[in-house]
């Protein structure tokens, strides 16, 4: 169960749930709106007051599509979120304002959407720096957490970075280096990268309240 803890953010009364079918399943982009959706560049999501900048490698398809990021309702990163207590519950890609709300914003090095993440070549990894670097001084976020260790090692050329805490900063902000959410990243299940994002997430917003 999530409780409040010190400086949370409040939450808002109520948010409005992903589009759905008459028979209440969410609605998804059909394949032919996913194919359409190859170089479909996604906003940065940006609080209004940001504690932690989520940073992943590009958009997929399906967050092409529908203008959500990490767009597919099965990603882990939306269990994982409520396991290590940023979000009361597991929450649908496209319910922004509950994650806003929490001072939580997400952008990606490359802003173009793609099947996999290994169609975005190196050189785009490490121009997609100098743009994260803006945005980082643009909204101050107190951490900047990068989900996936290649990316970061790639693009800050830190070849020997591991999980947790980093040692630099970016501007002002301190630099958390995170497991991939995705499921191809079969070295972490649910528990562990629960726990590695509950590090992030006691550091960012202080300890769980009994």
């Amino acid at each position: 169960m999530f409780d409040a803890v010190d400086g949370d953010p409040p939450g808002p009364a109520a948010t409005p749930g992903p589009p759905r079918r008459a028979d209440g399943r969410p609605i998804r982009p059909t394949r032919e709106q996913l194919l359409a959706a190859y170089g479909t560049t996604v906003p940065d999501l940006v609080a209004p007051r940001t504690t932690v900048l989520l940073c992943g490698i590009n958009p997929s398809l399906e967050s092409g599509a529908t203008g959500f990021h990490f767009g597919t309702p099965s990603n882990r990163l939306w269990p994982v979120l409520h396991l290590a207590g940023f979000t009361p519950r597991r929450l649908h890609p496209s319910e922004t304002d509950e994650l806003t709300s929490r001072g939580i914003s997400i952008t990606n090095f490359v802003t173009r959407s793609t099947a996999r993440a290994d169609e975005i070549d190196d050189d785009e990894i490490r121009a997609g720096v100098a743009r994260l670097a803006e945005l980082v001084e643009r909204i101050e976020p107190a951490w900047v957490a990068f989900l996936g260790l290649a990316a970061y090692r790639l693009g800050f050329r830190r070849r020997t970075a591991r999980v947790g805490r980093q040692p630099e900063t970016l501007g002002p902000a301190g630099i958390w280096l995170l497991p991939n959410p995705s499921g191809l990243n079969a070295h972490y299940q649910l528990p562990d990268l629960a726990g590695a994002y509950g590090e992030l997430r006691e550091a960012a917003y202080g300890p769980i309240r009994p």
